[in-house]
């Protein structure tokens, strides 16, 4: 080791072993360093060392600010530097000639500093401080584990504030369920730093339940955030829920026969949505080191196959930490793909995902999209996607087929030629599927959402689109759907042009997504008012709207108000009566001109017209539910529409007729 750093130029010092600056030092210098804000114009830099204290990656990074005044006024902005693990100083060279040095002082020892502000609603539990020794963990644990001294240990000084407890005064449902519009709406509502700018604040809401529109018991976590769809506005990855009911609710043996071990995988589940804030994937998906067998947050418990796999030896050796590549991730990568509100993730090149030459395994089941060939621009494109066991053996399949759902991968080239991955606006942590057998011959079939994606609206322009659908099919590796054509139509007239205009803005999209929300009345009333103005000339179209409008009508919506110095829950009934005349609307067969009935697939079809149902019986007039059902039935069987769907509506139709 040379005995005197002090002769060295930073050159030198940056290929010197790290340990020998450590010995050097006595004193750790891991850590952020800024310099002096410069009075007048010049820059800022922010620099990550990461060569030493805990589990150290060896790399340094940074991020360059401009600065300058402007009227008087200290202006800001980044412009972005990463530097690569090899080659990381804070001398700019320019052909070989020094540009600009930089003095930065330690401001941190952490690498980045963000702040999380928790909501809950009452009764539920604020993720307490644990003891992780729990049976079964690894020995070697820390005595205590919580949300910021998690973050803390990973180099990440997060401030949690446990903000406001949700009380219930007058809503009778918030124990049932929250749906994914609510929570979002109570997002953008209670999130008291939120913010229309890049922030390093997070917000996070736990509830007793939530599903969408009904409670799900293994629906146990979400990311949300429907930023990202207009030039200024990438305000993505804001928001985390956790539904502590649910994760209570799970049974494993005798894994979680105890309320500490209900508490570590509440906790382990919270900290796992505010990764994907911060913009980690999971750990068998993302595109450098995919790996199954992590012991991180970002893994399932459930996913886990390193050591014999299964969630007990996943609990046997998770050590409370995130791994190595999302480490380097959280600490040193670009501070627009990290920051809340920022970049989304995109992952590697997909050209080739899909080309035809493409080969996939050989497995016994196949998947098929299916669907128009043709949509009006601005309405929603939603396809069937059939799972078939093409084998003469029965198959044991997950019926996961949602992009919600973290499994299903879609592949989009638009017009432009420009490749995407489709990413849902929310993402879904549920509990691990029951695989089920599949007969030989058998199949199962849902239908997928595309157009609301969380970076904007996926087929907003006319022309021609290639779509091709990837799923695991576990133990043998993936099946894909053949690459599939689809024609987004050019407006006929003026007028359509303005209802794509408004289907496609944000705040109409969100609606027709979620299927409604209280929070902005305004676009209730644009939309009604374009089934009126449209119905004539853009049929479809209407009935998409007319859908959303019947399917907000007929829920119960939450929302906070300030009473008495309180956040109090508060629940707007639903209107049975706008839900009958607008699902009606929606249902209403085509003409022939258009060569289908619906507007809707199948299974679309089928839900709205159990929830017309239900909105009759609501209304007690069972006679008109029942023969909506009974006509519905009648007319899926002679256009030979799936038996799955025609069974469905005979099951609510006998369970219709019992009802007094």
């Amino acid at each position: 080791m040379p005995t005197d750093l002090t002769q060295l130029n930073i050159e030198q010092i940056a290929e010197l072993n790290p340990d020998w600056i450590v010995t050097f030092l006595k004193r750790p210098v891991s850590g952020s360093y800024r310099n002096v804000t410069p009075a007048g114009y010049g820059s800022i830099l922010e620099l990550r060392v990461d060569v030493d204290k805990r589990r150290p990656q060896e790399r340094l990074s940074g991020d360059l600010y401009t600065h300058f005044t402007f009227c008087g006024i200290p202006i800001t902005y980044y412009t972005g530097y990463f530097a690569s693990p090899a080659a990381a100083c804070v001398s700019w060279l320019s052909n070989g000639n020094l540009v600009q040095s930089y003095v930065c002082p330690k401001i941190s020892e952490y690498f980045r500093t963000a702040t999380l502000e928790v909501d809950r609603f009452q009764g539920t539990v604020f993720p307490p401080t644990l003891d992780p020794d729990i049976d079964p963990s690894p020995s070697g644990l820390p005595s205590s584990v919580d949300i910021r001294d998690t973050f803390l240990r990973s180099g990440i000084d997060l401030t949690v504030v446990h903000d406001d407890l949700l009380n219930d005064a007058d809503s009778n449902d918030a124990e049932d369920n929250w749906s994914e519009a609510e929570l979002h709406d109570l997002m953008e509502a209670r999130f008291d730093r939120f913010s229309n700018t890049l922030q390093w604040n997070l917000y996070s809401v736990i509830v007793p339940k939530f599903g969408d529109p009904g409670y799900n018991s293994g629906y146990y976590g979400t990311m949300f955030d429907w930023g990202g769809w207009q030039a200024g506005d990438t305000f993505l990855r804001q928001g985390s829920a956790i539904a502590e009911d649910a994760i209570r609710g799970r049974e494993v043996d005798s894994l979680y026969d105890s309320s500490a071990k209900k508490d570590r995988l509440i906790l382990q589940t919270l900290i796992h949505e505010i990764g994907h804030a911060f913009n980690l994937p999971h750990s068998w998906s993302r595109s450098v080191n995919p790996d199954s067998g992590s012991e991180s947050f970002m893994n399932y418990p459930w996913g886990y196959t390193d050591n014999g796999g299964g969630e007990t030896n996943f609990w046997s050796n998770f050590r409370w930490e995130f791994d190595d590549p999302e480490l380097i991730w959280m600490r040193h990568a670009d501070r627009n793909d990290v920051i809340f509100g920022g970049r989304d993730w995109i992952g590697n090149n997909l050209s080739a995902d899909l080309k035809p030459a493409f080969e996939q395994l050989q497995t016994p089941v196949t998947l098929e999209l299916q669907g128009p060939n043709v949509f009006d621009v601005g309405v929603p494109v939603t396809l069937g996607l059939k799972l078939t066991n093409s084998s003469t053996q029965p198959v044991h399949v997950i019926d996961r087929l949602q992009p919600e759902e973290g499994l299903l991968r879609v592949i989009i080239e638009r017009p432009n030629g420009d490749i995407v991955a489709f990413i849902p606006p929310v993402r879904h942590l549920m509990a691990p599927p029951e695989p089920f057998e599949l007969a030989p011959g058998a199949s199962t079939l849902t239908s997928i959402s595309l157009s609301f994606g969380a970076k904007g609206h996926q087929f907003a322009e006319p022309g021609e689109y290639l779509l091709r659908v990837y799923y695991p099919c576990f133990p043998i590796g993936f099946v894909a759907t053949t690459t599939q054509r689809i024609r987004i139509a050019y407006p006929l007239s003026r007028g359509s042009e303005e209802l794509v205009h408004l289907m496609t803005s944000p705040e109409a999209a969100k609606f027709l997504y979620y299927g409604g929300s209280r929070r902005d009345p305004a676009v209730i009333d644009k939309l009604t008012e374009a089934t009126e103005r449209y119905a004539d000339t853009d049929p479809i179209a209407v009935r998409h709207i007319a859908a959303a409008l019947g399917r907000n009508a007929a829920r119960i919506h939450k929302r906070v108000d300030i009473k008495k110095g309180k956040r109090v829950i508060v629940a707007d009934c639903a209107d049975h009566k706008t839900a009958v005349e607008q699902l009606t609307a929606a249902t209403t067969q085509l003409s022939s001109d258009y060569g289908r009935d619906s507007a809707f697939d199948v299974l679309s079809e089928t839900r709205l017209i159990k929830q017309l149902a239900n909105s009759h019986m609501e209304l007690d007039n069972k006679e008109k539910a029942v023969s909506t059902l009974e006509s519905t039935i009648k007319q899926m069987k002679a256009r030979k529409s799936a038996e799955t769907a025609i069974e469905d509506l005979q099951r609510r139709l006998k369970a219709v007729k019992r009802r007094k």
